[in-house]
């Protein structure tokens, strides 16, 4: 393959950081490949990816350079967020690609053919005319790859695309991302923290470290050296962790189909592991009964009809398909929104003026949480709010911020915002915490570490209602999951319960082993037998 591409020696900081985020990079990119670049939240993925969009980044090259005939422009880089509702700025997708389109000179009758063409590959002619406000997160990521695609570039920039989406989205839009890869030899460089549902179609991984690039290697290789980092070992497909861990195969990267068959072959040597069930029932926290909402007059019940309760030290995580109504009802119950019908009680009585003292919200874009210019001023502002006796550094420890004191709280990573805007919910010390999609912009570690905070929250008698597109953090952290589609809610209940009969939402590892092990979810509930 020829090359396209070459970061030489390469290195940069942005502009209110004396830190380089981009240190001495070397890197050669062909013309065709399909390179997936992972890396812990803040290690400089992004900033990579937005070198080659100067409007993206603001900030200094300190040595080196990027070597290519190609024009660092819209015309050959295009570039997909991870924040699906922050590219769309027209009315409707077709207006969006007009407006793409028009802004490049096009006629009339180019812009006919370029969005017939594109809406026809995508499969998006529906929703051509459809309000924005109308369409789910999926179906807005396309109309974004749509935007990108449709002035032919040659090298498509995607920045954690699939971050918003719920699982079925994200595997419908990796497919197709391929398929461009395939049948238009596009190039394709994707920062990533989900391996899942990329990596079967990469040919080359890539992976950041403090802004420097620490493994460059065809997938196969760069998945066993990731095996023997530490640090990396968790950003594995779960498949593959379980096949490394039981010793069950190297050829990487695996399918369930592969791992269910390698399982079923050595199934004399392996057993399920203990499985806790969550303690006897507590008091009612939060009880939710025959709650309804609509936003237009007559207009269809985006939250239609539900009831359940929240019951004190436990935690509950609602799944299901962009656009069901899931983050409307958090909303609702937290009253941002109020709900035309039904009643909600916390600690037995209606909400009062006093619930925010008691409760914390976490919105999709926890930016909107934040009000001082620097990241210690935001945490010391909230510690004497609270009038809360932990230091700024205990803060700044717990929360993975050293170093990031006197940044701009807007100029942090999506998973360093994500962080922030926890340790001011934390600060607050509240009886129950509302989480919207949580895990967003968060590397598997960070994860992790969340998913044990929280356990810590509820082990002091804590209470936590979230949402979630992240199947694997819902059923290793939380008591009971659920799932929401067309404005209502199923019964909520234990994980290993709702997930071993669902067919598409349930985890990865359920899916491979299920016919030897229905109640397996994730790589640790499998085990070798002790001799």
């Amino acid at each position: 393959m020829v090359e396209i591409l070459r970061f030489e020696d390469y290195s940069f900081k942005y502009n209110n950081s004396q830190k380089l985020s981009l240190k001495k990079i070397d890197l050669s990119i062909r013309k065709g490949e399909f390179l997936v670049l992972i890396g812990e939240t803040g290690s400089g993925k992004s900033t990579l990816l937005k070198q080659l969009l100067a409007d993206l980044v603001v900030g200094t090259k300190t040595s080196g350079r990027v070597v290519t005939d190609l024009a660092l422009n819209n015309n050959n880089f295009s570039y997909v967020s991870q924040f699906v509702d922050n590219q769309m700025i027209m009315e409707t997708p077709r207006d969006e690609l007009k407006f793409v389109l028009d802004n490049q000179g096009c006629t009339q009758n180019e812009i006919q053919l370029r969005i017939t063409e594109i809406a026809s590959y995508l499969g998006i002619i529906d929703l051509l005319d459809v309000e924005a406000k109308h369409l789910s997160g999926g179906q807005k990521q396309l109309v974004n790859l749509a935007s990108a695609l449709i002035l032919k570039p040659k090298v498509l920039l995607l920045d954690e695309p699939t971050s918003q989406l719920d699982p079925i989205a994200s595997e419908k839009l990796m497919q197709m991302i391929h398929k461009i890869n395939e049948e238009l030899n596009v190039t394709i460089l994707l920062v990533e923290h989900e391996l899942e549902y990329a990596i079967k179609f990469a040919n080359r991984i890539l992976v950041m470290d403090d802004g420097q690039l620490i493994e460059n290697q065809p997938v196969r290789d760069g998945l066993k050296a990731i095996y023997q980092l530490p640090r990396f070992k968790n950003y594995l497909t779960q498949v593959d962790r379980l096949a490394l861990e039981l010793n069950l195969s190297d050829e990487l990267p695996l399918s369930n189909k592969r791992v269910g068959q390698l399982v079923q072959k050595n199934l004399q040597q392996l057993v399920l592991s203990p499985q806790i069930k969550p303690n006897t029932k507590t008091k009612d926290v939060l009880n939710v009964k025959k709650v309804s909402f609509h936003f237009d007059f007559n207009g269809r019940e985006v939250v239609d009809n539900v009831s359940f309760e929240l019951q004190q030290g436990r935690s509950y995580c609602v799944i299901g398909p962009n656009g069901m109504g899931k983050t409307t009802l958090m909303k609702v119950m937290t009253k941002q929104l109020s709900s035309q019908s039904g009643q909600i009680r916390f600690l037995g009585k209606k909400l009062q003026a006093d619930f925010y003292q008691k409760a914390f919200v976490l919105p999709q874009n926890p930016a909107t949480l934040f009000m001082k210019d620097t990241v210690a001023e935001e945490i010391n502002y909230q510690l004497q709010e609270s009038r809360s006796k932990q230091s700024l550094n205990s803060i700044l420890e717990k929360f993975s911020l050293q170093g990031l004191e006197e940044m701009s709280p807007y100029d942090l990573s999506g998973g360093q915002q994500e962080f922030l805007a926890l340790a001011l919910g934390f600060i607050k010390n509240p009886l129950i915490l509302f989480l919207d999609e949580p895990t967003k912009g968060l590397d598997p570690n960070k994860r992790i570490e969340l998913g044990k905070m929280l356990q810590a929250f509820q082990k002091q008698g804590g209470t936590i209602f979230t949402n979630s597109h992240d199947l694997l953090f819902a059923a290793r952290y939380f008591d009971r999951v659920a799932m929401m589609f067309d404005g209502k809610i199923s019964q909520f209940a234990e994980p290993t319960e709702f997930f071993k009969d669902k067919f598409f939402y349930t985890t990865e590892i359920n899916k491979a082993v299920r016919d030897t092990f229905p109640t397996a979810l994730t790589w640790e509930d499998i085990k070798r037998r002790e001799s």
